[in-house]
């Protein structure tokens, strides 16, 4: 396996590329939005807890323009959720696409790198002489795999961190509303 075969294919070095890419993608999403989020949830952690103290929202609470509004009810902070929800999952599903296209591209990679190989044959072949280029072009689905575990793991915890942020904004919109009504 040597890196001058493999990159002697144009096609090899744009699905490389292409994966390489996605790769660094993945990565700089993935700690971005783990960041970000903890952040938030940080943020919404001190706010439910100041609710509960003082019955008023904290300034740092995604909800806190939800109630600056004349209209307060269930509904009125469920829009505000819901956006809150939006903004948290820019960029996952992101994510999510690389962990389902990556194995495919890295496998066009393979198939392209192997019907080289056939087509190279001379009409005497051993398996010596071919093994070496069918090996080359497995090198694409390795690295289609490589990059899809990661990007669909850090969907996964990103997923969750969304859903955790989630559960705090509907408890804080529950004890909001169970004050109004008390």
């Amino acid at each position: 396996m040597q890196l001058d075969n493999i990159l002697a294919n144009p096609i090899n070095i744009v699905v490389l590329g292409w994966l390489g890419i996605y790769l660094f993608f993945v990565f700089f999403i993935f700690f971005y939005k783990y960041l970000t989020l903890a952040s938030w949830i940080k943020n919404e952690e001190e706010s439910l807890n100041t609710l509960l103290m003082s019955k008023n929202f904290s300034i740092k609470s995604s909800l806190k323009t939800c109630i600056e509004n004349k209209i307060i009810n269930k509904y009125s902070f469920n829009a505000c959720i819901e956006a809150a929800k939006k903004k948290a999952n820019n960029f996952i599903i992101f994510l999510s696409i690389v962990a389902s296209t990556a194995p495919f591209i890295g496998l066009f990679g393979t198939v392209i790198g192997i019907l080289q190989a056939f087509n190279s044959m001379e009409k005497v072949t051993t398996i010596n002489m071919i093994a070496p280029s069918i090996a080359d072009a497995l090198i694409a689905t390795a690295i289609g795999i490589v990059t899809a575990v990661p990007a669909y793991s850090f969907h996964q915890i990103l997923s969750k961190k969304v859903d955790d942020l989630i559960t705090i904004l509907k408890i804080q919109r529950d004890v909001y509303l169970a004050d109004e009504k008390a």
